[in-house]
């Protein structure tokens, strides 16, 4: 009778110390430290497109000229609205700040900032 008893606890302890049944298997098993099969696409081929595309042009080329000379105000004396849009860049300590009204019509600012030159575009 002891043996049973013995043989019933070492039982019950070897099944609690038994490592846990897996989840179940995702649908597409992955191997963690298999490498991915390659590639059936070859990825450094140069594609030759021999169509010809027409794309209309709405304006011409360098139909809108950039802003060479842009004129600054201070914040305080610019003529924007509180919640007008603007583009803005700090570097150095400087500041400034480019309305997107004025950039949807010149889409390119040629400026300088800290002694950099920068083009603002939209």
């Amino acid at each position: 009778m002891v043996k049973r008893k013995f043989l019933l606890v070492f039982v019950i302890l070897l099944s609690a110390c038994a490592a846990p049944t897996p989840a179940a298997t995702p649908e597409f098993p992955v191997s963690v430290g298999t490498p991915l099969p390659a590639s059936p696409v070859a990825t450094n081929v140069r594609v030759t497109d021999t169509n010809e595309y027409a794309f209309p042009q709405l304006i011409p080329f360098d139909g809108i000229p950039p802003v060479y000379d842009p004129q600054f105000a201070s914040a305080a004396d610019a003529p924007l609205l509180d919640d007008e849009l603007v583009m803005g860049i700090a570097l150095d300590g400087e500041a400034k700040a480019y309305p997107v009204t004025v950039l949807r019509f010149r889409e390119m600012v040629d400026d300088e900032l800290a002694g950099i030159p920068i083009l603002v575009t939209w």
